[in-house]
Parts: structure tokens; C-alpha cells; sequence
């Protein structure tokens, strides 16, 4: 039997192809979702620590200990050196002074004082402090522009700095000017209470380590052993460390492993006398936890493909099981046993298994490969492309055994009239008869109505456990999708059957009367291949409205955080006026807003984040949607900014602390550089919810110029630039020209929306969802295009008697090719209609599920139109190209043969 059934592959071609290609999608279908979703994880180790400055830090916790057994900080040095993955070590060191600590020879520094301590080389280490002028020397110190500015110093001048526990003061030499406006990583907290919270000091001074050990510390030290110490909060002296970030696993659920382990080695080294924060460590879990859940997603998203795969074959096997059933009943007329019949069925579907399995596999490899590159699965984990490799594998054997072995075995057991009985009087689908499609529905809105009940859908500020809540309710689209679909075809059938018992006669013509009768006698085959092209027009618009309706808020998201398409940020050492919005007018520059902010506005007796904006020039710049604002619009918040400089917006979080109600008095005191704060009125003329450029938060939102007027500065903190092309390549190469626009002494920090969504590349917002939603597409309008092949050579290899009986009759070529275009056109339009309305539905649902992901909430679907129309178009090709090649085949249909065959 096995060479029976190596023959019957060969002799059939067009039912082997058929059944091969069913097996092959659905194995390179989860081949490539999962080779997709492993090779992302595999790519998001790097992306998760690559906004990481510091990748350790070895605090000494307590630096002013003193004796034979105090840990200095070269010992600790040379230990973390000796710990295999830490590449080098950086001392830094800390501490807070009272206001009046730093003078010059003409001024003295009335505010906090932070004193920093690292060595020259730490600069060239950690792109953090940008030195504006001068140079940092192991014979110098570094003045941040805040207090160069109030002593009236310059490179070359000379500072005191006086120290508890220390009588006389420490003159030096300032070698250089510097901005710390970025150096975020310097001013976090290392306190076990307050640890990640970053709080910077905009006054600070810069010693080199030997002085700070050799003279500082010891200072201290007398300090907290005196009887009224004058040191409020306490030192710190730590290594700052890199490790060897090549040993890291690609996937982040490894990776964290081993920085965890590298962690406790480096506590080891000195047990009780150091501390590690982890700064990789805290990077990779927030991203394995992303890796996971990204995985789930891409696997729902990706399985209704997978089950629509299953049902081509299914299909595919429906369809040409008169021939095998004629072919069977052959065999046992000529003595074939039952369990013959069985082994030859098993030798074809193992055969078709592994052969579709081989070609699935090595489709899915190809398609991941050309999409994310050729090394992209080099840096998967091999153990994980083992696991989809396996899964893939697994798909296929079930495809093949639902679509071939199982329906093949149990129709070996009945007898040969049976089936012929079978085949005369086809009983209505079980989803029919079982009502399948509401049972779907009805699981469909049981699922979200437990959702919404739960606040599934509501975004909170725990990113990752709101969507994992709500992962179970990826199941709703999918159910959605399914039922759905198969009541558009109860519904159409109904339609119908009601139509063909009517008068009216829709169908006009010789050719086109027999199509009607065709259409109501073979009504449950067409519905099977509506059914099955809709089910794959319904997966493929879903997908695409999805992704670019992801795509959209994404972009949305990075507008938001950046203020809109790019800002730039003028270095605090070298400040810039509003006047020079002028400079950043290039070539590309749609619009230039200068908006100014300071922190210390004081309300109350609390101190408030304040932002200055000029309303006209904002509005043209930043997205304002009216969901920003609560109980105001856009256009009417700005207006008022506009019509009234002392009218404000204030935050929906000040409202509540502070009672304040639209048009009550607020009174403010804003600072005004090297004077009095400046007591001011405004008045609240609306409230705001969010506020481009902000994502972090403000309080109060103002008017520029009264701003100004009113603290005597024409400082502006950043700028917003619009640009006439907002795509992300236009937008990197204009930030770029504006960067070398500023000019050499102007030194500027360029954010773009780009960088934007590249810094948020750790989370689940960065999801290569197009990468993704391309490649389903693909499979998509490939099983749309099979789906109508196997119905239209389906349809003329059942029906070959039928046809030849027609030509008989005196019915022409043309006629009977017009018959079989009609019936497959009528198949694509009516899967083009319904798999158009039931793919939005669930795009609307996994858009509805996503949505705590993003901070500007989507309103609605982003329509593809290009997409779509490529989508419709190759469907309606596929149905002109199978019924161009049916033309050859209806030509060769030989009634000697067919009379032979009976």
C-alpha cells in the first residue's frame, strides 16, 4: 500500500498541491509568528538597557567610617574589578551642603549646594555633564552654570568652599563652566527610602576624588562626631559600573539572570560594607515582563490565521472527497480490505505532514528572514526557536489529521451506498444545524462584558498588569471573527432561499439562469467558500486597520511626549532668548513656538511646575485635542490664554488639592533670577487633563509674554518645532540641521518623535506591530487567493459530468466559463462584503483591548485605504486568474473518460 499511495500522490497532482498547501500555511503560519515574536524578544535585552547610563553602582554604606577596618573606595575598586563581566569602575562621590557654603571674591551662593566628586576621565565614560567652557583638570573643579552664574565667576577664577567639620576652606581653581540639565543619573536618589527618585540641584560643584576623599570625608567625619553636627543628610561614595553587556542573553527573561547573579557577586565582595543598585537588572525585568506579554499578544493575534489555515484545509479536503470516495469504492470492488485502505490513508497523511510540515517550516524562516534580516534569528534563543519549531510541527500534524485522516478513516468504514447516498442528499453544516455562530457571539460578549465590568479597558499607570489582565479578552475579537462570519452566511442563505421561492428573477439569460439554479441547488458549497475567503478578508482588514490604527497612536504618543515634531532644548549654561525661535526657522520648518517653565513657582506654600506658552504660535505647533481639557475645549483653553495674559489652565490634580474652580483668583509667587519671587494674580479660565510636551506632568499653564513682563526675563527654556514632513526619517534629518544651525557655542539638546519612540523601545508601545501586521497580511491574502482557487477547481472537479452534460446540450465555452466566473465572482463579493464589515468590528474590539496602552486614547480606526484596496484587488485577481486557468481545463474534459470513471 505504500506504493499505492506514493502513486496516488503522484497521479493527482492538483489534490496533492491542494492538500500541501493547507498543511504548509498553517505550519509557516505559526513558524513565522513565533520566529517573529522570538527574534523581537530576542532584540529587546538590548533595547531594554540601552537608555541605561550607569549599569551598576557599588555604594559604600558607610563612607565615613574610618580605622583599620574601613573599606576605602581603591579597595572596593580593585575587588569589583576581580568579578568576571565587570569591565570597569568609576568612583563618584556626594554630599549636600547648607546655602552660603560656596563663595567667590565678590558674591556668595545663597541656595543648597551639591558637591559632586569624580576624576576627569568619568566625563568621557558617562555622557552625562556637558562642559560649555573651560576644561575639567585633576587641578581644577567644574561650577554648574546656575552657580557660575549667581558668584559671577569664569574659567580661571578662583572659588571657596567651606565644609563642616572643617575650620579653614578650601579654596580652587575653576577650570571649567558645565550643564547638568541632562545628567538625571547623577541626582538620583541612593537613600534606601527615596532610591530611583531623581531630584536635581541646579547648583553644584565638581572636585576631583582625591579631594573629596583626602579632605572632604575626613571634614565629615570630625562633623558627625561632634556634639551639634551641622551636616543635615549624609554622604555617599560609590562606583559607578559597566559590565559586559555582550554576555547578556538576547532574551531578557535569561539576561536578568545573570546581572542578578553578577549583583550578588559584587555584594560578596565586601559583605555588609556595599551595596548594589542594580540599574540593568531593574531595565531587564520591566522588560521580560513586556517580552511575555508581547508574546501573548502576537500569539492571539496570529492564531485566528492559524485556525483559518486549519479550516482551508478542511475545506480543500471537503471538496475532493468525491474522487477519493469514487477511488475507494474502486479498490474494494477489487478486493481492497478496510485496513488496506487505512494503511494507504496513513502512509498519505504522514507523507502530506511531513512534507507540508517541511515546506511550512521552511516558508516561515524565509519570511521572517526577509522581513527582519538574515541574522535576525541568529540572535534568538535557540532553546525558544526549538519551542516554535515544535509548536509549528505540531499545527501541522493537526491540521493534517483534521483535514485529512480523520474525515479519510471514518468514511473507509461505511459502505459504498452509503456514501453515494451521502453525496445525493448533503445534510446542512453542524454550525448550521448547532447554531455555531450565536454560541460564538454569545462567549464573544460574555467575554468583553466581563471586561468592561472588571475596568479592564481603563489605562493605569501599571502599564504591563492592566494589559495582562486584560490578555483573556483577546479572545472576544477571535470569537467575534468566527461567529460573526458564520451568521453573515446563516443570514445570506436565509436570504437566499427566500429569494429563490420568490417571483423575481435576478438573473437575466441562458447562462445566467442556470447560474441562479446553480446557486440555489449548491447553495451550502458556496456558502462553505464565502465562509472561508471572508473568514481570510476578515483576518487581513482586521490586521491592517489594527496596525495602522496602532501606528497612528503611537505617533500620537511621541508627538505628545516630545510637544510635537521636534524640540530643542538650549544647554543651561548658554541660555537663549525667544528671539532665537528666528535661528530654527529652516528649510523644513512648518512652525517655532519658545515656551519657558520653571519648577519653583509657589502656590500656597507648596512649589508648583509652572509653563509659559504663546498661545498663537503653540496652537499651530502641538496637538490639542479636546481630551486634554476637561469641561473647555481646545480651542476655547487657548483662546483664553490668548485673549487674557493673566489667565491660566490649571492641572485636574491642582483643582483637587487646592479647591480651585474655573474663574477663582490664584496667586502665585514666581521666581525671578537674583531677586524676590514675584508675587502674581491669575485667574483659572480652565483645567487641563494632559499637556503636550509634559508627559511627566505640570500644574499651571500661562501666558508668555505676561510671564516675562512679569519676572523680567526673556528666557525661554525649549522650543517646539513643527515640520512639513512629519515622517520619522524627515523629522531625524531636520533635527539634525537644526542641531548644526544652533552653531558650535550654542550647544542644543535635539528630541525628535523618532528618538521618542526609540527611548519608550523597551515597552509595549514599541511592539513591531507593522513588522507583525505585515507579515499576517501576507498570509492573509495568500489564503484569500488558495480560498478561491480550491473553490473554483473544487467546483469543476465535482462538477465535470454536469459540465459535459451541458456541453451536450449545446451550451457553449464561452457560456459555461461565464458560469463558473459568476459563481466565484459571487463567492469574492459576498467575502469581500462580509469580511470587510466583520475584520472592522474586530479591529474596533483588539484596539479597544489596547488601549491602556497609549496615552492619547484612539478614538476610532486609521483606514489603510492603500492597504484595503490591495487587499480587495488581489481577491479579485485571484478569482480572474483561477477562472482564466479553468478555461484550459473546461476545454480538456473528455466525456469517454468521464463514462469510464462511472
Amino acid at each position: 500500500m505504500l506504493s499505492y499511495a506514493v502513486k496516488d500522490l503522484l497521479r493527482n497532482p492538483g489534490r496533492t498541491l491542494a492538500a500541501f498547501a493547507g498543511v504548509a500555511l498553517a505550519v509557516a503560519l505559526v513558524a513565522a509568528t513565533a520566529f517573529f515574536v522570538d527574534a523581537s524578544a530576542a532584540r529587546m535585552t538590548q533595547r531594554s538597557i540601552a537608555p541605561v547610563t550607569i549599569d551598576m553602582q557599588a555604594v559604600l554604606t558607610t563612607p565615613l567610617a574610618s580605622g583599620a577596618d574601613a573599606l576605602s573606595i581603591e579597595e572596593l575598586s580593585a575587588r569589583t574589578l576581580k568579578v568576571p563581566g565587570v569591565v570597569s569602575a568609576d568612583p563618584l562621590g556626594a554630599v549636600d551642603l547648607a546655602p552660603g557654603s560656596l563663595r567667590s571674591s565678590s558674591a556668595s551662593l545663597g541656595q543648597p549646594l551639591r558637591v559632586m566628586a569624580f576624576n576627569p576621565d568619568y566625563l568621557q565614560h558617562y555622557q552625562l555633564v556637558t562642559i560649555s567652557t573651560g576644561q575639567y583638570t585633576a587641578d581644577s573643579v567644574l561650577l554648574s552654570a546656575d552657580a557660575a552664574s549667581a558668584l559671577g565667576v569664569t574659567p580661571g577664577q578662583t572659588v571657596t568652599l567651606t565644609v563642616p567639620g572643617r575650620q579653614a576652606p578650601i579654596t580652587a581653581r575653576v577650570g571649567g563652566i558645565a550643564d547638568f540639565s541632562h545628567a538625571d543619573a547623577l541626582f538620583v536618589s541612593r537613600s534606601p527610602d527615596t532610591q530611583g527618585e531623581i531630584a536635581p540641584v541646579p547648583n553644584v560643584i565638581v572636585l576631583p576624588i582625591s579631594t573629596y576623599e583626602n579632605t572632604i570625608l575626613p571634614a565629615l567625619r570630625l562633623d558627625a562626631a561632634s556634639a551639634a553636627p551641622q551636616l543635615r543628610s549624609a554622604p555617599y561614595f560609590e562606583l559607578d559600573l559597566h559590565v559586559d553587556r555582550s554576555r547578556l542573553n538576547s532574551d531578557p527573561t535569561v539576561a536578568v539572570v545573570t546581572t542578578q547573579g553578577l549583583k550578588r557577586s559584587i555584594e560578596r565582595v565586601a559583605p555588609g560594607q556595599v551595596g548594589v543598585i542594580d540599574n540593568l537588572s531593574d531595565s531587564l525585568t520591566a522588560a521580560r515582563g513586556d517580552t511575555i506579554l508581547a508574546k501573548v499578544l502576537f500569539l492571539f493575534l496570529g492564531l485566528p490565521g492559524v485556525l483559518l489555515a486549519a479550516y482551508l484545509s478542511r475545506y480543500a479536503g471537503g471538496l475532493l472527497a468525491e474522487a477519493q470516495r469514487r477511488e475507494r469504492g474502486i479498490l474494494r470492488a477489487r478486493g481492497a480490505q478496510p485496513r488496506h485502505l487505512v494503511s494507504a490513508l496513513t502512509y498519505t497523511t504522514v507523507a502530506v505532514a511531513v512534507v507540508g510540515a517541511a515546506i511550512g517550516l521552511a516558508l516561515g524562516v524565509a519570511v521572517v528572514a526577509v522581513m527582519l534580516g538574515p541574522s535576525a534569528l541568529q540572535t534568538a534563543s535557540s532553546d525558544s526557536l526549538v519551542v516554535s519549531a515544535a509548536a509549528a510541527i505540531g499545527a501541522g500534524l493537526l491540521t493534517t489529521a483534521l483535514a485529512l485522516y480523520v474525515p479519510g478513516r471514518r468514511a473507509l468504514f461505511r459502505e459504498a451506498n452509503e456514501e453515494r447516498r451521502d453525496l445525493a442528499v448533503a445534510p446542512a453544516p453542524i454550525w448550521l444545524r448547532m447554531r455555531v455562530d450565536l454560541v460564538l457571539l454569545g462567549a464573544a460578549a460574555l467575554v468583553w462584558f466581563i471586561t468592561v465590568v472588571a475596568g479592564g479597558f481603563k489605562p493605569t499607570t501599571a502599564e504591563g498588569q492592566t494589559v495582562s489582565l486584560s490578555f483573556y479578552t483577546l479572545l472576544a475579537p477571535m470569537l467575534g471573527w468566527l461567529g460573526a462570519t458564520l451568521l453573515a452566511v446563516r443570514l445570506l442563505l436565509l436570504a437566499g432561499h427566500r429569494l429563490s421561492n420568490g417571483k423575481a428573477r435576478p438573473f437575466k439569460g441562458a447562462a445566467a439562469g442556470v447560474l441562479r439554479r446553480s446557486v440555489q441547488r449548491r447553495s451550502l458549497p458556496l456558502a462553505s467558500a464565502v465562509i472561508a475567503v471572508g473568514l481570510a478578508v476578515g483576518f487581513g482588514s482586521s490586521l491592517a486597520l489594527l496596525v495602522s490604527t496602532y501606528d497612528a497612536q503611537k505617533s500620537a504618543d511621541a508627538s505628545f511626549v516630545v510637544g510635537s515634531d521636534i524640540r530643542v532644548t538650549p544647554s543651561a549654561a548658554v541660555p537663549q532668548q525667544t528671539t532665537f525661535a528666528n535661528r530654527l526657522q529652516v528649510p523644513g520648518v512648518r512652525a517655532v513656538t519658545a515656551v519657558a517653565q520653571t519648577s519653583g513657582a509657589v502656590v500656597g506654600t507648596d512649589k508648583r511646575a509652572l509653563v509659559a506658552i504663546d498661545p498663537a504660535s503653540f496652537a499651530n505647533v502641538a496637538a490639542l485635542p479636546d481630551s486634554f481639557f476637561s469641561g473647555i475645549s481646545a480651542h476655547d483653553a487657548i483662546a483664553a490664554l490668548q485673549n487674557d495674559p493673566a489667565a491660566i489652565l490649571i492641572s485636574t490634580e491642582m483643582a483637587r488639592t487646592f479647591n480651585v474652580q474655573v474663574g477663582d483668583q490664584v496667586r502665585v509667587q514666581l521666581p525671578r533670577s537674583g531677586g524676590k519671587p514675584v508675587p502674581v494674580t491669575f485667574h483659572a479660565a480652565g483645567i487641563f487633563v494632559n499637556f503636550p510636551g509634559f508627559p511627566q506632568g505640570i500644574d499651571i499653564v500661562g501666558n508668555l509674554s505676561f510671564y516675562q513682563n512679569a519676572t523680567g526675563s526673556q528666557r525661554a527654556d525649549l522650543f517646539l518645532v513643527s515640520t512639513t514632513d512629519p515622517s520619522a526619517d524627515a523629522v531625524t534629518r531636520l533635527g539634525q540641521t537644526l542641531k548644526a544651525s544652533a552653531g558650535a557655542g550654542n550647544p542644543v539638546l535635539v528630541e525628535t518623535t523618532a528618538t521618542a519612540i526609540n527611548r519608550d523601545a523597551s515597552s509595549l508601545t514599541a511592539l513591531n506591530m507593522r513588522g507583525l501586521g505585515s507579515l499576517e497580511a501576507l498570509f492573509a491574502v495568500v489564503m484569500s487567493a488558495i480560498g478561491v482557487a480550491i473553490f473554483v477547481f473544487g467546483l469543476l472537479l465535482q462538477r465535470r459530468k454536469e459540465f459535459v452534460t451541458m456541453r451536450a446540450l449545446g451550451m457553449g465555452l464561452s457560456q459555461l466559463r461565464a458560469l463558473v466566473v459568476g459563481e466565484a465572482a459571487i463567492v469574492a463579493v459576498f467575502s469581500l462584503v462580509i469580511g470587510g464589515i466583520v475584520g472592522a468590528a474586530m479591529a474596533l474590539m483588539f484596539v479597544q483591548v489596547l488601549r491602556p496602552l497609549f496615552t492619547i486614547q484612539p478614538t476610532g480606526l486609521t483606514v489603510p485605504f492603500g492597504e484595503l484596496l490591495l487587499l480587495t484587488t488581489l481577491v479579485l485577481g485571484g478569482v480572474g486568474l483561477s477562472t482564466v486557468a479553468s478555461a484550459g481545463i473546461l476545454r480538456r474534459l473528455n466525456p469517454a473518460e468521464l463514462l469510464r470513471e462511472e
